[in-house]
């Protein structure tokens, strides 16, 4: 099952959710914050599909050198930074 599609299940259960709060709950006050709720979940619900739907599409274009330039980059970081680190630490000294 693809992201998208558990994204676009979790977000009718959300629907689900909200409308049968809506039957139960008497009280406005009670009302207004349970809505209020739903609503923020619903937008993030929202606003993380948009952004899956972005990252797979930016993704399905990478070729692998560049998945292996990114790769490597990200590893050899922490090991630069450290070195830096150190040289500059015995400089100071």
């Amino acid at each position: 099952m693809s992201r998208a599609a558990v994204l676009d299940t979790e977000e009718e259960q959300l629907y689900d959710e909200l409308r049968r709060m809506l039957e139960e709950v008497e009280e406005t006050d009670r009302r207004k914050r349970e809505l209020n709720r739903m609503i923020r979940q619903l937008k993030f619900t929202k606003w993380w599909k948009e952004r899956l739907v972005r990252s797979d599409a930016s993704s399905q274009n990478i070729k692998p050198a560049k998945l292996w330039m990114m790769l490597a980059t990200g590893a050899l970081t922490p090991v630069v930074v450290f070195t830096i680190f150190i040289w500059v630490s015995l400089w100071v000294e």
